[in-house]
């Protein structure tokens, strides 16, 4: 069930390759307008404004990724109760087959096979349950996952609507970013501001 966990980090694969590109149609004649500056021997050279972003922090601070993140730990729980609950019930029929046995319970091997198959097919069953609900979690998490990207990607888009910067990327995507490029802290700021949390009724 590992592959069902929910985890910040399974965001960044559903996002643009460890970049939101935040440009947009609206803004091709800003970023094809670059400006350039002077170098040494004379030539220009074009300046791309860029900002970057820790997508660690905004997973961890950002409700919606806490309140997702919380859903996903819930369904994962169902389905660990779902398990222990089926695991016991081969187990306790399985011993009393072997208690059965051992105590001369059975008078024919007929009737051994048939409790032996039962507990045969009760697994078979169990383990068709426990697909299914895991398939069924599986699907969540990545509807979870697209909530959570949709949500920022719309975000990023607005908020660059207004500072025009060509790129948007990820801390992670580079080995060293002068801090000063860091907006983390404003995009945070930003999700949380405009996003309503959940009641619980």
């Amino acid at each position: 069930m590992k592959k069902t966990a929910f985890a910040a980090k399974s965001l960044i694969a559903l996002l643009a390759a460890g970049m939101i590109s935040c440009a947009g149609a609206d803004n091709k004649e800003s970023a094809s307008a670059t400006p350039a500056q002077a170098t040494a021997d004379g030539s220009t050279s074009v300046t791309i404004n860029i900002r970057y972003v820790d997508i660690d922090s905004v997973m961890a601070a950002y409700t919606l990724s806490k309140e997702l993140d919380e859903q996903g730990r819930k369904l994962m729980l169902e389905y660990q109760r779902m398990e222990n609950q089926k695991q016991n019930e081969i187990q306790n029929l399985a011993a009393q087959i072997e208690q059965k046995r051992n105590n001369n319970g059975y008078l024919s091997q007929e009737s051994f096979d048939a409790d032996v198959n039962n507990v045969n097919r009760k697994q078979n069953e169990a383990a068709n349950v426990l697909r299914a609900h895991q398939e069924k979690i599986q699907k969540q998490i990545a509807e979870f996952n697209k909530q959570l990207s949709d949500s920022i990607q719309n975000f990023i888009t607005d908020y660059n609507a207004t500072r025009n910067y060509d790129a948007i990327v990820y801390r992670a995507s580079g080995l060293y970013f002068n801090p000063a490029l860091d907006i983390t802290g404003e995009v945070i700021e930003g999700l949380n501001a405009r996003y309503t949390p959940k009641t619980d009724k």
